[in-house]
Parts: C-alpha cells; sequence; structure tokens
C-alpha cells in the first residue's frame, strides 16, 4: 500500500474545514463522539520484504471539544516528522495553518480563502503557502498569489456533501477526487487530462470493524485488481 492510499482517508479533514452549521472534521470521514486523538496506521510494503519489515505510515489527529483539528502529526516508522497545527474563525472555517518539522521547529505557514454558497455550505477552499524569508517575520508575512492547493466540495439535492476534488495547484492537469456516501469515505481515485481519464487504479474503502461507540477501527482498502490492505484506527476519547 502506497502512502498515498493511507493519507486519502484523512484528505477530508487535513486541507479543509466547514462551516460550524454544517459539518465537522469528525463528522467529514464518518466519526462521532467527543474524541480527544485518532491515529490512522498503515504498512507500506516494500519488494521482498514481509510486513513486518514494511515502511510505517501514520497520521495523529489532536482534536478540540467542537470536533475541529487543532493539530495534525505525520509518522513514518514511529519517527515524527511533521506536525500542522490549524487556526479557525469564529464560524469554524479553516483560515490559517502553521506547519514544523518533527522537532517543532517552525518551517512555514499558509492562508486560506473560503467560498460559500447559497446556503452556507463550503464549496471551494484555497490554501496559499508563505513565500521565501517573511516566514521569521510574522508582522510582515507574504503570501504566494497562486494557491498551492484547491479543494472543491460537492453536494446533491439535499446539501449532502458526496465528493472531493482536490487539485495540487491551479495549473494541475491531476485530480483527485475522493466520494461519500452516507458521510463515509468510499473511493477515492485520480483523473487526468481536459477528457478527465482515470489514471491509475481506484482505491475502495470498507469498514471492517468498528468500536464501542460505532467509529471505525479498521479499514479495508481494495484497489482494481483485488490487491488489499488495512489501515488500523486508534481512538482516545475526551473523558
Amino acid at each position: 500500500m502506497s502512502k498515498y492510499k493511507l493519507l486519502v482517508i484523512l484528505i477530508l479533514v487535513f486541507s479543509c474545514s466547514n462551516n460550524k452549521n454544517t459539518l465537522t472534521d469528525l463528522e467529514k470521514i464518518g466519526y462521532t463522539g467527543n474524541i480527544k486523538t485518532i491515529k490512522f496506521e498503515g504498512t507500506e510494503e516494500r519488494k521482498e520484504e514481509s510486513v513486518e519489515n514494511g515502511y510505517r505510515v501514520s497520521n495523529e489527529l489532536h482534536l478540540n471539544r467542537n470536533n475541529m483539528i487543532s493539530e495534525l502529526r505525520k509518522y513514518t516508522s514511529e519517527s515524527l516528522n511533521e506536525i500542522h497545527t490549524y487556526i479557525y474563525n469564529d464560524n469554524n472555517l479553516l483560515i490559517s495553518k502553521n506547519y514544523y518539522d518533527g522537532s517543532r521547529e517552525f518551517v512555514s505557514k499558509s492562508k486560506f480563502e473560503n467560498v460559500l454558497n447559497d446556503k452556507g455550505r463550503l464549496t471551494k477552499q484555497s490554501e496559499f503557502k508563505s513565500l521565501g524569508n517573511s516566514i521569521v517575520d510574522s508582522t510582515d508575512v507574504k503570501f504566494n498569489i497562486f494557491p498551492d492547493q484547491i479543494t472543491e466540495f460537492i453536494y446533491d439535492s439535499n446539501e449532502t456533501l458526496i465528493q472531493y476534488n482536490v487539485y495540487d495547484n491551479p495549473t494541475s492537469n491531476l485530480k483527485s477526487v475522493i466520494e461519500l456516501r452516507n458521510g463515509e469515505v468510499i473511493k477515492n481515485y485520480l483523473l487526468v487530462g481536459d477528457s478527465e481519464e482515470l489514471f491509475g487504479e481506484i482505491t475502495y474503502f470498507k469498514c471492517e470493524e468498528y468500536d464501542e461507540n460505532n467509529n471505525c477501527i479498521k479499514y479495508k482498502l481494495t484497489e482494481n485488481d483485488s490487491t488489499h490492505s488495512y489501515v488500523n484506527v486508534k481512538i482516545e476519547y475526551y473523558k
């Protein structure tokens, strides 16, 4: 399983936050309750190596009492590599994110622009990264005029979120599509070019095991050729 496939589940919450009258970060991936931390862990297998010797990839979310992400920690083989912190406005819309390395040394920051429809639903969110040496002066931070990532949010006629489209930049010819059903991720795939041809495999998601709060703690990921892998989820609740 590639690192990209493991992270697909978390794309939904890493890069976006919605209006407080709609969905929280937890609800976007089908989780409920007073969750304090949630950790997704999988294995990236290397050729001619067993799963036990594989490359461990995990991502840990820390959530506030509003069920919004306050911090994301990215690990590889138990080593902390990256930390992201999230800042929201009074309506729980993501407006800024800070990036740190595994030693909590500041690396960069970004700002977000959000577009809402007439129902107050988030339809587009663009992330703009800070420029060059401006990050060392917090009073005069300059940002790229072009977004580093764009996320589109697609709803059905009942204003239910059914799909995400993620672009790495405005000129990218690759689009990552994440489809949802009843609030849960069901599949992910890449489309390329104006013709939107399928690029690579389609990955299907299915929950194999739930905890006592009906939150998924084990996902099965299956690709077109029927090969599959698993993502385990560790959940800590607020007491």
